[in-house]
């Protein structure tokens, strides 16, 4: 009697269980789930071959914005990765740090700086060569990024929870590992790699990972991640190789895109940060920092969202007013809720309302963080050439002060703002509705 009475409690306890919580009940998280393979549910677009050039961090990079496309949007598109390597920042300028030149290697938030500007364009008009060579500008944009996730640091592999996850979640996941560990350049494919490699400075290869299988045995343990590199079909299982949880870098810089937009000719971005997020800063011991950069807005520009970095999951919120004088804020013309961002990376606040802009103005725009794990609350380009005080932090006293003007330094900010460009001859009422439709 005592053991039918306890169980008809467990089963109504399971009912009301089920009818509140459906999803904790009924679904398997990642970690259930022996193994999981992109390409079995459609992952298929083809491994390519960087040849003499240390180009693996442009394709990888670019695989990962086309499978997180493919994933949500349903459509297949072959971008460009030479004009990644050849056309962001660092390239043009010849930059002397990392890469000295294309072939040297770079990283995902290189290439996100350019294609949140510029954006990304089609691999039939600039085609890959595995050299060094000029920035074909002649392309068309075809999409921009406006949201750019970094799971995990570069200095320390994700954990194999949240890889899975995020796997789940996005898609295909950019990585950076150490190419140099035993049996990795002659790799044919019939083994778990599991080459040990601690030192960051060393995950210079940028990969894909695609899934995972908990079953792969290597010596010494058991899991692996099944990952996608560059170097033709001729190598490894087509292309793709395993390489045990935690090795050799694998799950560094783990991240994507996570937010995208198709380009158009009445797009354009303001920025003063050319090389992108290249620093970050504290300002004293607080715990949250404002930083404001100004725009000159013509009349035919309607505000779409204010573009930024955090180096943290944050708190963040802007406002924007008509004009700045030097001193204080003059007019409050926009306020957003403050939004909760779970990850460091590039992010954007849409401006949900048809803002009346002055004529011919230069509007301020403010962002308010909250970092939540870290205090570098200042984002900043160290590298790109200065504006003239069009960049400023309130320091610890409410005061504002210049970014490029601070004494003994080069900084500039990392506030961005898109907009819309009305063609000559059309207004607002018109002009919305014809974009909108599209």
């Amino acid at each position: 009697m005592r053991l039918t009475l306890l169980r008809g409690v467990l089963i109504f306890v399971g009912i009301i269980s089920l009818l509140l919580y459906p999803e904790t009940v009924s679904q398997a998280t990642d970690e259930d789930l022996p193994n999981f393979d992109w390409r079995s549910d459609g992952y298929d677009f083809p491994v390519h071959d960087q040849g003499n050039c240390n180009a693996g961090y442009a394709f990888a990079a670019v695989d990962a914005v086309q499978a997180a496309i493919w994933k949500k949007d349903k459509v297949k598109v072959d971008f460009s990765v030479n004009h990644a390597k050849e056309c962001n920042w660092h390239a043009l300028t010849h930059y002397a740090g990392l890469p000295l030149n294309t072939c040297e290697g770079g990283n995902f938030k290189i290439l996100t700086n350019l294609f949140t500007q510029e954006g990304l364009v089609l691999e039939t008009c600039d085609p890959y060569v595995d050299y060094d060579t000029v920035c074909n500008t002649s392309c068309k944009s075809q999409y921009y990024i406006t949201e750019w996730q970094q799971f995990g640091p570069s200095d320390k592999p994700a954990s194999i929870e949240l890889i899975k996850q995020k796997l789940r979640e996005h898609g295909p996941l950019y990585s950076q590992m150490d190419p140099k560990i035993s049996g990795f350049s002659s790799y044919s494919g019939d083994c778990v790699l599991y080459g040990t490699s601690t030192d960051p400075n060393k995950w210079t290869h940028g990969v894909l990972i695609v899934g995972w299988d908990d079953e792969l045995s290597y010596t010494g343990g058991k899991g692996a991640w099944i990952v996608k590199n560059s170097y033709g079909t001729e190598w490894g299982n087509d292309g793709y190789f395993n390489i045990a949880y935690g090795k050799a870098g694998i799950g560094s810089s783990l991240a994507t895109v996570t937010g995208w937009e198709k380009n158009s000719v009445f797009n354009k971005i303001h920025f003063y940060d050319e090389a992108g997020y290249t620093k970050h800063l504290t300002v004293s011991d607080l715990k949250s920092a404002s930083s404001m950069s100004l725009f000159e807005i013509e009349q035919n520009e309607i505000l779409l969202s204010v573009e930024f970095w955090t180096s943290d999951a944050a708190f963040v919120s802007i406002d924007i007013y008509e004009r700045f004088d030097g001193i204080g804020l003059i007019n409050l013309l926009y306020k957003s809720a403050e939004i909760d961002i779970p990850y460091a990376g590039y992010h954007h606040i849409k401006i949900n309302q048809n803002l009346e802009i002055p004529e011919d103005s230069e509007i301020a725009v403010v962002l308010n963080v909250k970092n939540k794990f870290n205090s570098n609350l200042l984002t900043l380009d160290h590298h790109g050439p200065l504006s003239a005080d069009k960049t400023w932090f309130r320091d610890t006293e409410g005061i504002w002060q210049s970014l490029p003007a601070w004494p003994g330094q080069s900084y500039e900010g990392t506030i961005r703002l898109r907009t819309l460009l009305i063609p000559e001859g059309l207004n607002h009422k018109i002009f919305l509705p014809i974009v909108s439709s599209k």
